[in-house]
């Protein structure tokens, strides 16, 4: 579930420019025409709570292609139904027929506003404005025309159109339509850069945090400090001393932008945050999303990365760079404080406590036994019993730092 500053910001913009603005335009034309008796229609006062509903859930649920579209014809249905109760007399006015056709157009650019593609997106966002621009216009003339032809039971698409004429011979109109336009474009322009900012934003806060947590920073300008109970890995590359003094920086460097590359196609995989780069040393958490079994990720993510590091090996060699002797690779879960943590001028998105100090420890333990893998029982314990086959217990273990003993498992690739 989003979070209520994001609700708040995407309800403002259902209404106002994705998928509320015809019904918005049109109540406020009602409200000019009928004045206090438009309180008085139950179709208009279910036409405005509908509008309300449809932003609603739109804005809660509007990231769903399928949801988009259905919930994008809330109002248009429910406008269709009291005309309906009305009579047939109204079925063909042109604005009711305008609830439809818009409904239409802006959920299709907004499913199309969900791709992937950057240029798309853009596109979208200009296509949006023009759209609400020309909504503004056609309501305009409906309502120009109105003026002089009362009954809305023949103001028609057709009637409309051989009105046309008429209305574009007053040349205030003909300043709307330019003015119009033109403020069109700035706001497109304006919006495709806005857009295209954005993207660049949420890749780089992407490059380092979830996605659920570039939300929050984006909306609240910081991810506050909370308790969480979270699943970590950290894992470091054996006697890398050893392998620094072999080898120069460049080859080091390239090596380990290589090697953890790896890592974070297989971490987000199994759908893990990578909180830091400590040296060699990588840490991983999971569990932001609280649907999945966050120890059971964290295990998967393990053994993958592990299994396949001879793929990472052969990489190495065939660009004729140092080759890790082996990591080692620790697993803990637990309640640790995560959040913006830092100094006003520079501030970092991290995990702090004793479960990370843990994390860490299991780690440097893979030095002292044959296991690269090593993890906690309060992992084990929760692991699906088809991965708790591939642990062995190895026993209770003092961990430095740490006064009690805790027992541990290491993974058997056999």
């Amino acid at each position: 579930m989003k979070n209520k500053n994001v609700i708040i910001k995407n309800l403002l913009n259902e209404l106002l420019l994705y998928s509320g603005q015809f019904g918005l335009f049109y109540i406020i034309m009602q409200i000019i025409i009928e004045g206090y008796s438009f309180l008085l229609n139950p179709g208009h006062i279910s036409l405005l709570v509908t509008l309300v509903l449809q932003a609603s859930l739109l804005s809660i649920y509007g990231d769903s292609k399928l949801k988009r579209v259905v919930f994008s014809f809330l109002v248009p249905f429910t406008y269709t139904i009291f005309e309906l109760i009305e009579g047939n007399n109204y079925i063909f006015n042109a604005a009711h027929i305008g609830f439809w056709i818009y409904a239409l157009f802006s959920s299709q650019l907004m499913v199309l506003r969900m791709s992937k593609v950057e240029v798309v997106k853009r596109v979208t966002e200009i296509l949006l404005v023009f759209v609400n621009i020309f909504i503004f216009l056609f309501l305009y003339l409906y309502f120009d025309i109105w003026k002089d032809n009362q009954n809305p039971s023949v103001l028609t698409m057709v009637y409309l159109a051989e009105n046309l004429n008429i209305f574009l011979g007053d040349p205030t109109h003909w300043f709307i339509i330019i003015a119009g336009s033109f403020l069109a474009v700035t706001i497109a322009l304006g919006r495709y850069e806005i857009a295209g900012l954005k993207d660049k934003i949420i890749k780089l806060f992407g490059t380092y945090v979830d996605k659920s947590v570039t939300d929050e920073i984006i909306s609240k300008g910081q991810f506050e400090a909370k308790s969480e109970n979270l699943a970590v890995l950290f894992s470091d590359i054996k006697n890398f001393t050893s392998l620094c003094e072999k080898n120069d920086a460049k080859s080091i460097g390239l090596m380990l932008n290589i090697y953890f590359e790896y890592w974070s196609k297989i971490v987000q995989k199994y759908h893990g945050t990578i909180d830091k780069y400590i040296g060699d040393a990588i840490m991983v958490i999971f569990g932001l999303d609280i649907k999945m079994n966050k120890c059971q990720l964290a295990v998967e993510c393990a053994m993958e990365a592990y299994s396949l590091r001879h793929q990472l090996y052969k990489e190495l060699a065939e660009k004729n760079l140092p080759i890790p002797e082996d990591f080692g690779i620790g697993c803990h879960v637990g309640e640790m404080i995560i959040g913006d943590i830092g100094s006003k001028e520079r501030k970092n998105f991290t995990v702090v406590g004793d479960s990370v100090n843990t994390a860490s420890r299991l780690e440097s333990v893979t030095r002292k036994t044959d296991s690269s893998i090593i993890i906690s029982d309060n992992i084990y314990e929760k692991l699906d019993s088809g991965f708790t086959e591939r642990f062995i217990l190895k026993g209770n273990m003092e961990l430095k730092g740490k006064s009690d003993k805790i027992k541990i498992y290491g993974y058997s690739e056999k």
